[in-house]
């Protein structure tokens, strides 16, 4: 059997350069050339983004701050921003911004147009709505939610009644009447880019140069805007977009760019892989045949790296044992002894579903006490709960501090933090020694903190009772607080203060009862999170990974401990059947879940370096086997069953 299958063809390094030399060619005002470039894993998009942007700098970085004109460039993620925000020169000529962000710059203070916008977007809303209730069954939590959501689209339409302002929170936490929500500032910048000729106008005169990253992800209506503005203001506008449709993880992208394109675009296609020894570039390619068909060539010179598959039952008690031994084997098979090191950054173990990482890593029981308000748990891993914030940011570096006598860092902590006892007012009241309220506290604290297995709970009410933080306001209900305390809780000086931003209607039951059970377990899991979020373990998802890139991978498989819907790697690799629904989906053209499983499949297969273990859980592993040697993921010697 041919190797080519398993092993990609190699190419000079220089391969792509005609692909840079391409876009700058685009890159002048009037050239009437927007262009699309499709850069799949570990080719060097980001790297093209810079050469344009620096191209761009050198041209007319003058000319644009005498004038007031900017390069925008647009990105999927805030982490992705701050990546381009590095790479490129600090000038004021490039604006760097979300998606989310940049639509909302554009439509923010176009009040009454926003105002009309929803008078006539929500009625067809609420008759949909009303139309569903009507054909369904008048009962169940279907027809709780729909006749909630009829109450809520009525009382919005009174509110709109009079002429209102509007806000945005990126964070979308702010839940007022007056906060549009993520999905709405792209409808509302896609509908008034279309239809109010002065916006695009503005648009185009304050960004000739608009560069958008991630484009298989940014949302379909507003890609096709930008279509729309490049058709009709071409000789004032060039459109940059990068991106790979086989790295479409995120709901919403636009499913069929790379398939056509827009008259008048020119299109780059980046084929060479600068990241991955030539298997892995090989089953990439593989994996891609089945979709897309697009083929990327391996660097000249670089290794053939490793591709293993471990299939293994479901039902192993032992887990994390099983996984340690499948990294010796791969330590032993490949030569590389980090493989066994848990702590190497060039080492990532990919999991499906964030719960996996709580279990591995040991916050599982603070992760499912917290799960059960689904207010909480849908901003449980997006760093946007002020409570775990807390807990994360604020208490538990101040317990590490105060358990390792870090006297200096300590302090450091209490002063950002705005501790009560570092107001003025408890200063002045003991001149002799204004720190002996603090310090008292502080020990106290440290007996507490010093139990590795204290809870959260007891840390609290240390805190409060000693007034050492402010306790969020959410967190205030749980605190036992003397009288002496509760007194003090009148003075803004040296009070428990109350969240200045919380909003009284966030009061949700669901949140309160998640945190009273979610209080009661060890307080130290929180290291563990913390470690998680900030991408300080071994441990990410399928999904956070995209764009990053390790020399060993190890890829866990395993939907009966996920337990999920939108992703199934047992159907992907023929061991369960489509469900009827799915049939009919495929029947008609229509993403199936083993369409959304293949991508990820892709994504994760092509972030190592050198090695990649794939590591299978399944109810048939028989069937895996053969699936896999089939559709030629695998030689048969690169399958062990455990």
């Amino acid at each position: 059997m041919s190797e080519e299958l398993y092993l990609a063809e190699t190419q000079s390094i220089e391969h792509d350069s005609s692909v840079d030399a391409g876009i700058q060619e685009c890159l002048y005002i009037g050239s009437g050339k927007s262009f699309i470039t499709f850069a799949g894993a570990g080719s060097g998009k980001t790297y093209s983004l810079k050469k344009a942007l620096d191209f761009l700098a050198a041209r007319y970085s003058d000319s644009f701050s005498r004038q007031g004109k900017q390069i925008a460039v647009v990105t999927f993620t805030n982490n992705a921003a701050d990546e381009i925000t590095d790479r490129i020169e600090q000038s004021p000529i490039f604006a760097v911004s979300t998606i989310h962000s940049f639509c909302w710059a554009a439509i923010s203070g176009f009040n009454e147009d926003i105002r009309k916008w929803y008078l006539d977007s929500i009625p067809i809303t609420l008759a949909n709505v009303q139309d569903e209730e009507q054909r369904g069954r008048g009962t169940g939590k279907a027809s709780e939610a729909r006749k909630r959501t009829i109450i809520r689209l009525n009382e919005k339409l009174k509110w709109l009644a009079e002429s209102r302002s509007f806000i945005y929170d990126p964070n979308g936490v702010n839940s007022s009447p007056d906060a549009l929500s993520h999905a709405d500032v792209l409808k509302i910048f896609s509908n008034f880019l279309t239809t109010k000729p002065m916006m695009a106008e503005v648009i185009v005169n304050k960004f000739p140069f608009i560069f958008i990253d991630e484009i298989q992800d940014t949302n379909k209506d507003v890609v096709s805007a930008f279509f729309e503005l490049q058709e009709t203001k071409s000789d004032k506008v060039v459109i940059g977009l990068f991106g790979d449709t086989m790295q479409r993880i995120f709901g919403g992208g636009e499913p069929e760019l790379g398939k056509t394109k827009p008259n008048g675009w020119t299109a780059f296609v980046k084929k060479m892989n600068h990241r991955s020894a030539r298997r892995i570039v090989g089953l990439g390619n593989q994996i891609r045949s089945e979709d897309d068909k697009r083929k990327q060539f391996a660097k000249d010179g670089v290794s053939e790296g490793f591709v293993r598959y471990f299939l293994l039952p479901y039902g192993i008690s032992d887990k994390e044992e099983t996984e340690a031994n499948v990294r010796k084997t791969m330590a032993a098979i490949t030569g590389d002894a980090a493989w066994s090191n848990t702590d190497s950054e060039e080492t990532a173990i990919l999991l499906l579903e964030h719960k996996m990482a709580g279990r591995r890593l040991g916050f599982d029981d603070l992760l499912n006490k917290l799960s059960k308000s689904d207010k909480i748990k849908d901003r449980i891993f997006e760093g946007q709960n002020a409570e775990l914030n807390f807990f994360s940011g604020i208490v538990f570096p101040l317990a590490e501090a105060s358990r390792e006598n870090r006297r200096a860092e300590l302090m450091a902590i209490l002063r950002e933090s705005k501790s009560p006892l570092l107001e003025a007012s408890v200063l002045d009241a003991n001149k002799s020694d204004p720190l002996e309220r603090a310090r008292a506290a502080e020990q106290l604290f440290r007996i507490v903190v010093s139990n590795d297995k204290v809870s959260f709970r007891e840390v609290l009410e240390v805190l409060a009772q000693q007034k050492l933080l402010r306790i969020p306001e959410k967190l205030q209900s749980f605190v036992a607080a003397s009288k002496e305390i509760e007194a003090e809780l009148e003075s803004p000086q040296t009070g428990i203060a109350k969240d200045a931003g919380a909003n009284p209607e966030e009061h949700d039951n669901s949140e309160i009862e998640a945190w009273a059970d979610a209080l009661e377990t060890p307080f130290f899991q929180i290291q563990n999170y913390r470690d998680y979020i900030e991408d300080n373990s071994i441990f990410r998802t399928h999904q956070g990974v995209k764009g990053n890139e390790f020399e060993r991978v190890m890829v866990i498989m395993d939907d009966d401990e996920a337990g999920g819907f939108l992703f199934s790697y047992e159907q992907y690799f023929g061991v369960k059947e489509l469900s009827k629904d799915s049939q009919k989906k495929r029947e008609a053209g229509e993403e199936t879940g083993i369409d959304r499983t293949r991508r990820l499949f892709y994504v994760t297969s092509t972030r190592a370096k050198n090695s990649l273990a794939h590591v299978i859980y399944t109810s048939d592993a028989t069937k895996v086997r053969h699936n896999l040697i089939e559709r030629k993921f695998a030689r048969d010697d690169e399958i062990i069953e455990c």
